[in-house]
């Protein structure tokens, strides 16, 4: 019986363990750290967000060849992922399309990952660090543990995105042994760092907004756009929006580009709307403070650091200051634009952007130049947006490789 090993025990790994072994495979995990899993806790503020209905890989993996997504979840996607948890046991609720499991417990998710490898009678070798790797004949993985053969490797061991700084290694630097190009790994899906001495003013403060995400490198430029509540915190801007676009900050200020962020703190109203609005708040307030006229509209922090970027004193009553002053608040409260510094680091970050292109592999989850070796999850050059698309990508990329290393690719 041929040997699979699986190096790294997140979601990805465990789905591609658990599919090899249930093909006949003789399956053996080695996990860095003490148990299995455990990243799984920490996912959808600890409820799993499993999945997503509504499931479009061109939008929802930005970056990527959605030619190939498309293939690949058409052999495991959104229905396969329900089908497997609920026909082992573990009940699906459906949120407005997010995917949870019905007690709302990520610990229920992996405690049935769990039940599974122990069931199939996975080999778990936990507390075990992977120090090299090299092909002689079969794959040689030299660990901290010891020495071990296998005749097929899946490599699953992620990033460093959510980690502890200076704790872990990723997958990164194992494929580099193996002499595999990665497109360097950035923080995604995390908050940004902003210019500016007023952010502490802001801290705290969560609303909907718009933020449209200005990039400018040489004399091209790139605009995206998300809407959602916005997180003002005491360094940037922070929340499902900002997450959504934090890939593409990343990816632009490592190039050295110039990116900005502007927030539109009336994202529900257009042009003519919030010109309608303007007036009459202008008429409403026509006796009172401008800091009222701020107020009755924003939350009060915001209010108080829009009046003074515009140089205008809270105090002042309306009907005494200049009408191009006031419609230059409203301007500013439409378009607040800072600058980007940095995005959050890796171990603030739920995932990383960038990984091994999926060039390197085949459509067998297979790397072309090494036979026998798969790469799924976090290790491929695929990053999605909130929402479930990250643990589809974990548990369709896991169970194809897992089918692939047993031999069986041709039964998904």
């Amino acid at each position: 019986m041929e040997q699979i090993g699986v190096v790294g025990a997140g979601a990805s790994g465990m789905m591609a363990a658990i599919a090899a072994a249930e093909k006949g495979g003789h399956v053996t995990v080695l996990e860095r750290q003490d148990r299995v899993g455990k990243k799984i806790l920490a996912t959808g503020n600890g409820r799993c967000n499993l999945s997503n209905r509504d499931f479009e890989p061109k939008r929802d993996y930005p970056g990527s060849d959605p030619k190939r997504l498309s293939a690949w979840f058409g052999r495991f996607g959104v229905q396969d992922t329900v089908d497997f948890f609920e026909s082992r046991g573990l009940l699906i609720v459906d949120k407005n399309g997010y995917l949870y499991p019905r007690n709302l417990q990520a610990s229920a998710v992996l405690e049935l990952l769990r039940a599974q490898l122990k069931r199939l009678a996975v080999r778990q070798v936990c507390g075990c660090k992977v120090l090299h790797i090299r092909r002689d004949g079969r794959f040689v993985v030299q660990t901290d543990n010891g020495e071990y053969l296998f005749d097929r490797l899946i490599l699953s061991c992620g990033s460093r995105a959510g980690q502890p700084e200076g704790r872990f290694c990723d997958g990164f630097d194992l494929t580099a042994g193996l002499g595999l190009p990665v497109v360097e790994p950035l923080p995604a899906l995390t908050a940004l760092v902003c210019e500016g001495r007023f952010w502490k003013e802001l801290a705290g403060v969560r609303c909907q907004a718009r933020i449209g995400l200005r990039i400018r490198c040489g004399g091209q430029k790139q605009e995206y756009e998300e809407a959602g509540e916005l997180q003002l915190t005491e360094y940037g801007i922070s929340g499902i929006p900002v997450f959504q676009l934090s890939r593409f900050a990343s990816r632009a200020l490592a190039q050295k580009a110039q990116v900005t962020a502007c927030i539109d703190f009336f994202p529900e109203y257009d042009e003519a709307g919030f010109c309608a609005l303007m007036e009459r708040q202008i008429r409403a307030c026509r006796d009172t403070s401008l800091e009222w006229l701020a107020y009755g509209m924003l939350p009060k922090k915001v209010a108080q650091v829009l009046l003074k970027s515009c140089g205008l004193s809270p105090q002042s009553l309306v009907r005494e200051t200049q009408e191009g002053q006031i419609r230059a608040f409203f301007e500013r409260a439409r378009a607040f634009v800072v600058s980007v510094i940095r995005p959050n680091p890796l171990s603030q970050s739920q995932v990383c952007t960038g990984g091994v292109p999926l060039a390197q592999i085949g459509d067998d989850f297979g790397v072309r130049k090494i036979p026998g070796l798969y790469l799924c999850g976090e290790m491929l050059d695929v990053d999605g947006r909130c929402g479930g698309y990250n643990l589809q990508w974990a548990w369709s990329s896991g169970y194809l490789a897992g089918l692939s290393a047993a031999g069986k690719a041709d039964q998904a």
